[in-house]
């Protein structure tokens, strides 16, 4: 501007290099500088209004023009350096949301992937290369369709004809493969992407893995499946357990009169109300109903302690691999119920290999729990099997060879010991069963020996006995009276007008037509506070206790009991001091049956 008014102010007035002086103010308006655009042009307004008025042209029409061209071609400039700043600034915002997107896209969790029409991949995210174990170099450039299963592939060109098309697409649950061969369950949405004219000309799709969220609502299915199953299971065992009590011994009672010829079918019967009274203990067991006496039990010991009977179980052609972890693994459960469910594994993976094969068991340590493994190299099963392989009376076996109760039973263990079960199977390659259970801390303690001893005789004592099945009840009286006690047969009806000041014992059903019996003791005891009270049922000891409020110092006898099971809960019961004040551990509230 300086040089320029310089050779405005040494040529003649008219000559046109004057008119050089406007030239800054656009020149400025390249900065995208309003504020330097007015600097400029004030600049230059000032020098042609000096140069004009040093020429003679003050106040003349060739000055006051020349003022207006400076001016005017300011305003000009002003005007296009504030729309190229407003560029500027939206083209800088629109970079940084750009931007924004990129990182955010790179930081999700899902997988977003950007392809061309022809299913070549131009954009792979982060979340993609987490999800799939591909890095973006190894797939960009290629066809998305490496991670899709094979038989589904044919429905890729498809959806890029719909994409096409402009229509979105949604799979609420489809599969994909990863790079280390294994599959996973997606959620897909797939969007089409428009240029400035609005053709398509590209997909992008968002991908969520759901395997861990599937998977979780099917064990929530499946508990809730086995949770009604139990309950119906829990209810059919009870009414059989009276059944069983009535035959068991009446069998017993039969023994002394028979003729040596029908003793053998009476052994048959008997052997029979056996088998059937284990069968139940395996109904209540899955319905998580049957009480157990639970202790701390080193893992290890109790693999090394059935190695025999498991032996025995397999046969000449399967060989059996135990691997202990080099740790005692103490845990709290039932002794007896562990040997079960290795029993029941060990049998289930033997009739997968018809043919021979390996079962490991394994034990270790998985942080805060034990670990206990058994695998086979049988014939594997199907997911379909797979997912129904706990419920009740579910078998793949022929009618001969199973009831359907073994793996019910395993699952019902578990969870009553606190633990998980889960199972892992192939077809062709084997089966996996995985079983965690809670560590403690103590000590694992050595087996109790347990001594044989006769049935209890009473010397006379008074008991009342309340049952609503008449069998059973007439049943516990018979067995009463033979083994020296005198007995009264009660019910809710006649309860009020019962005297019972000898009696020492009232042996009572906890589910009753009626009032419950914590409630009838409630009464009696209210009226005889020395009165000792035992329970009898068929429903779980821990359900019971916890629905009627009975204390752990009340004995509850579980149905089908034998005479000498009886008797001795009638001696334990006899021998405990009478409880001066309400029914022992009853809340005497009246509820619903179990």
């Amino acid at each position: 501007m300086t040089v320029l008014a310089l050779l405005s102010a040494a040529a003649p007035p008219r000559m046109l290099v004057f008119g050089m002086l406007a030239l800054g103010p656009a020149l400025a308006a390249t900065s995208s500088n309003p504020s330097a655009v007015l600097l400029v042009g004030g600049y230059a307004l000032a020098t042609a209004f000096t140069i004009s008025t040093w020429q003679g042209l003050l106040g003349t029409l060739d000055q006051f023009l020349r003022l207006v061209v400076v001016v005017t071609i300011t305003v000009i400039s002003w005007a296009v350096a504030r729309h190229h700043r407003a560029l500027a600034r939206g083209q800088a915002g629109a970079a940084r949301e750009r931007e924004m997107l990129v990182a955010f896209a790179e930081q999700s969790a899902d997988a977003i992937i950007v392809s061309r029409l022809d299913g070549v991949v131009t954009s792979w995210n982060g979340g993609a290369e987490r999800l799939y174990g591909y890095t973006a170099d190894e797939v960009i450039g290629s066809r998305f369709a490496k991670v899709i299963p094979p038989e589904r592939r044919h429905a890729l060109d498809q959806a890029l004809a719909e994409l096409a098309d402009g229509r979105q697409i949604r799979l609420d649950e489809t599969r994909r493969i990863c790079r280390d061969g294994s599959e996973r369950v997606v959620s897909v949405t797939v969007s089409p992407i428009r240029d400035e004219l609005g053709n398509v000309v590209a997909a992008a799709a968002t991908e969520r893995d759901i395997t861990d969220q599937k998977l979780a609502a099917e064990r929530s299915a499946r508990a809730a499946r086995l949770e009604s199953l139990g309950q119906l299971a829990g209810g059919v065992a009870h009414d059989f357990n009276n059944l069983l009590a009535i035959i068991l011994n009446y069998a017993d009672f039969l023994a002394d009169e028979i003729t040596p010829d029908g003793a053998d079918d009476l052994a048959r019967i008997r052997d029979a109300a056996d088998r059937a009274r284990s069968l139940t203990g395996q109904l209540l067991l899955f319905a998580k109903r049957e009480p157990t006496e639970v202790e701390i039990v080193d893992l290890n010991d109790s693999i090394t302690c059935s190695g025999e009977l498991l032996s025995r179980s397999i046969g000449a052609n399967i060989r059996m691999v135990c691997r202990t972890h080099s740790h005692p693994l103490p845990v709290r459960a039932n002794r007896g119920r562990l040997d079960q469910i290795l029993l029941n594994l060990v049998i289930n993976a033997r009739d997968a290999m018809p043919d021979g094969g390996v079962v490991v068991i394994e034990t270790s340590r998985a942080g805060a729990q034990a670990r206990l493994t058994v695998s086979d190299t049988g014939t594997g099963m199907t997911p379909e099997v797979r997912d129904r392989l706990f419920e009740p009376f579910f078998t793949t076996k022929p009618a001969d060879r199973g009831t359907g109760l073994g793996l019910a039973t395993v699952y019902g263990i578990v969870g009553d010991a606190g633990g998980t079960i889960g199972v892992d199977s192939t077809l062709g390659i084997g089966t996996t069963f995985e079983i965690l259970l809670p560590l403690v801390s103590e000590p694992a303690t050595a087996p109790a020996e347990c001594l044989e001893t006769g049935p209890a005789h009473g010397h006379g004592e008074r008991i009342a006995v309340i049952e609503d099945e008449d069998y059973v009840r007439d049943l516990v009286i018979r067995i009463l009276r033979e083994h020296g006690y005198r007995t009264t047969a009660l019910s809710e009806e006649n309860l009020a007008a019962s005297t019972l000041d000898d009696a020492s014992l009232l042996i009572t059903d906890i589910v009753l037509r009626g009032r419950p019996g914590p409630a009838l003791a409630d009464d009696l005891r209210d009226r005889h506070p020395g009165l000792r009270v035992l329970f009898m049922s068929g429903y779980s000891d821990a359900e019971l206790r916890r629905r009627y409020d009975i204390g752990d110092a009340t004995r509850i006898v579980q149905k089908p009991f034998t005479a000498v099971e009886l008797l001795a809960a009638v001696d334990e019961a006899l021998s405990t001091p009478p409880a001066v004040g309400s029914a022992p551990g009853s809340s005497a509230q009246p509820g619903p049956s179990p």
